[in-house]
């Protein structure tokens, strides 16, 4: 290493080598930096090994003139960047201590604000921020016979705290927001042809016209809107257009949807150093576009969980959507925030799923968790090197210490794991593929463990298993810690994670088809080619059909609710006839259950940390998607005090209040309650994918679950 002093008239012989220096090296606030080692060499070109720590450099028998002091740079970049570094915004301990300090001839050191880059000589592959680099700050030069105050100026690394929200299979807001309008402006044509159908059900009844069962009503008042043909809509109103509403189109905002519209988004939190923002992805099955429209829907996607629109990509657009927004974040970076960012020190994730979109929560995390020679870090880290946004010195994909992690899951809050992914099976060496479409624990590259060591908290809310019992709706439950939790409740799948239409979330109160349930609980099906036949197979279907039905009431449903059985004829040649009973329940189910376990889901949250925020309350009484009423109780009069209720769990869970929850929901009494109320929805049917699961030593029908293995 050599010293250009060109022609300095401080330049004397090595003779004359009686000279000294003193130098602080400090940060904003008057902090040292420790166990960093460099040299300092002297005009004369002699060396001298230092060290950084609470004492000053002090050097004598120096040549007299300039010195340079050259740190090691990998020791350097690595302290100077702790978060223990940052910058002092709020006062200047350092420049008051050069003002009082006296050194030993009783002179007051100089003082000098400088950059990391102006004590280290960068090596390749290194690079600084630019207000750090060499010849940033005030002009540096070290002459002997002097004291140094070194104030080395902070650097700004930036936590992002970021929510990940993955919808459930057949879910999609953009979607859902549409078919909400079309539902609107459809009460006006609905309305009167339900009060027409229920004048014809009185008057061949006797029943009320106003309390007509919903067991007697036709399949036209169940039916969703479709659009007018051509010559209907030539004679309508354009206002009164309107379209065809099925698919994800049908559904209310879930639960994911609602808890990303609380996340604070786009917000930064000065005291943390914490930028924050989130990101929706839409449900399995069914398209990527954000516009306001029937969403792409893949009916194969929605039953598999791959391909296209499957778990895993979802996983991948989730990905692309953070990595593509740093080309956003370098903007804020740089002209929105108090003090310009240097880059970022820590990633930090709070993930939540529903449904199949639970499974791409999980499997994003493992995703987000696999290292420094992971897809994920190396997308985010090109991406950073094209924006210029820098990684902090300290960063560190692998490290799992919660002190120090550089890369961490905050928390995981997911809805009924329903993974549920087809799997690919081999046939031959040829490797012909078949889908195996059986219920199994195999999830092909589907990742579900959670990994205590890097996921700090997780929340799992999952329905109970006789309300929600369908064969192929097996829940995947996550891997035991004590800092994962998993909560029973009662529902079904999307009472849990919601989707059901809610009352509140429409203006007129007898507004009731988005409320109306028709499932086809059981077909069964004999043919005959006389009358005696037709008679024995008549008598067969009702009892095999009845005989099912008191499988189903053992789940708790009431048998008001199921219709008449229906006979449906049709010819098979010319001597056979084919009869096919069917056993439908009709009913009116109010889908507030989910809004009950949408404040659980948020409470809890809160309590661990995730930013969140409800406007002091007032969201949950203000918001028509979020609001709730109480609901009366047709087997008594009463109404559960359910307005109540729903504050008192919000409570629980805001407090943290494992327990507490536990004890109001999960109890046979609540269980028998909700049902009693009409709160659940009916999930299964007799129909491809829907049915239920018969427990064969209990005759009743219960939901599968697999417990979590770690991946080999």
């Amino acid at each position: 290493m050599s010293l250009d002093t060109g022609s300095s008239p401080y330049f004397l012989p090595c003779e004359n080598c009686s000279r000294w220096i003193e130098i602080f090296v400090r940060d904003e606030f008057n902090q040292p930096f420790l166990d960093v080692t460099g040299i300092l060499v002297d005009s004369a070109g002699n060396e001298f090994s230092i060290s950084l720590n609470e004492d000053p450099i002090f050097l004598e028998g120096l040549a007299p003139g300039p010195m340079l002091l050259h740190l090691d740079s990998d020791e350097w970049l690595l302290e100077s960047q702790k978060e223990q570094h940052k910058p002092n915004v709020d006062s200047k301990p350092t420049a008051d201590f050069a003002k009082a300090y006296s050194n030993k001839q009783g002179d007051n050191p100089t003082f000098l604000e400088v950059t990391a880059g102006d004590l280290t000589e960068l090596t390749q592959g290194q690079t600084l921020p630019i207000r750090h680099q060499k010849g940033k700050a005030d002009p540096f030069k070290l002459i002997t016979d002097n004291s140094y105050v070194l104030q080395v100026r902070g650097f700004n690394f930036i936590t992002l705290r970021i929510g990940m929200f993955f919808d459930g299979t057949g879910n999609n807001t953009f979607s859902a927001q549409w078919g909400k309008k079309q539902l609107d402006k459809y009460y006006y044509k609905w309305r009167p042809k339900y009060e027409a159908e229920c004048e014809l059900i009185s008057e061949r009844t006797g029943l009320s016209k106003d309390n007509i069962p919903v067991t007697e009503l036709s399949d036209e008042c169940f039916a969703f809107p479709e659009e007018q043909g051509f010559f209907q809509k030539l004679f309508s109103s354009k206002d009164d257009d309107v379209e065809t509403v099925a698919g994800s189109a049908t559904n209310e905002l879930t639960n994911i949807q609602k808890l990303f519209e609380r996340y604070s988004q786009d917000k930064y939190f000065e005291n943390q150093n914490v930028y924050s923002f989130a990101h929706y992805i839409t449900g399995i099955g069914t398209g990527n576009e954000i516009d306001e429209q029937p969403a792409k829907e893949s009916i194969f996607g929605q039953g598999s969980g791959i391909g296209k629109y499957g778990v895993v990509e979802k996983v991948n657009v989730g990905t692309e959507k953070l990595v593509d927004q740093l080309s956003v974040l370098k903007s804020i970076f740089e002209n929105d925030l108090p003090l310009v960012v240097d880059g970022i020190s820590k990633l930090q994730f709070d993930v939540f799923g529903f449904s199949r979109g639970a499974a791409s929560a999980r499997h994003f995390v493992n995703v987000v968790l696999e290292g420094c020679k992971g897809d994920f870090a190396k997308a985010f880290t090109e991406e950073c090197a094209k924006q210029k946004i820098g990684l902090s010195r300290t960063f560190d994909w692998d490290r799992a210490d919660k002190e120090d992690a550089s890369c961490e899951v905050t928390f995981v809050g997911v809805f009924d794991t329903v993974a549920s992914v087809v799997h690919l099976v081999s046939l031959d060496s040829k490797t012909i593929l078949d889908f195996d479409f059986s219920t199994h624990t195999d999830n092909g590259d589907v990742k579900l463990w959670l990994d205590p060591a890097r996921v700090r908290r997780v929340v799992h809310l999952t329905a109970n298993s006789k309300t929600e019992c369908r064969e192929n709706f097996s829940l995947n439950r996550i891997n035991e810690h004590e800092t994962f939790a998993e909560l029973t409740l009662p529902g079904a799948h999307s009472d849990i994670g919601g989707g059901y239409h809610s009352r509140s979330s429409y203006s007129q109160e007898d507004y009731l088809l988005p409320l109306l349930e028709q499932k086809l609980v059981k077909k069964v099906s004999r043919s005959y080619s006389g009358r005696f036949e037709k008679t024995r197979v008549i008598k067969h279907i009702l009892q095999a059909l009845d005989d099912y039905k008191k499988l189903d009431l053992k789940s708790g449903w009431k048998e008001s609710d199921y219709a008449p059985v229906v006979l449906e004829e049709a010819k098979l040649g010319e001597n056979r006839t084919k009869v096919t009973g069917k056993l439908f329940i009709k009913r009116k189910v109010e889908g507030d259950l989910s809004r009950l376990y949408l404040r659980v889901m948020y409470g809890l949250a809160e309590f661990h940390g995730v930013p969140l925020t409800d406007d002091d309350g007032y969201v949950w009484t203000d918001d028509a998607y979020l609001l709730v009423k109480d609901i009366p109780n047709e087997n008594n009069g009463r109404p559960i005090k359910y307005t109540e209720l729903n504050a008192n769990i919000l409570q629980l869970a805001k407090s943290g209040d494992y327990e507490g929850i536990i004890n109001s929901l999960s109890t046979s009494q609540r269980l028998k309650e909700f049902m009693d109320s009409d709160l659940y929805h009916h999930s299964s049917s007799d129909t491809v994918g829907m049915k239920p699961l018969l427990n064969e030593s209990t005759q009743q029908f219960e939901r599968a679950s697999y417990e979590c293995k770690k991946d080999t």
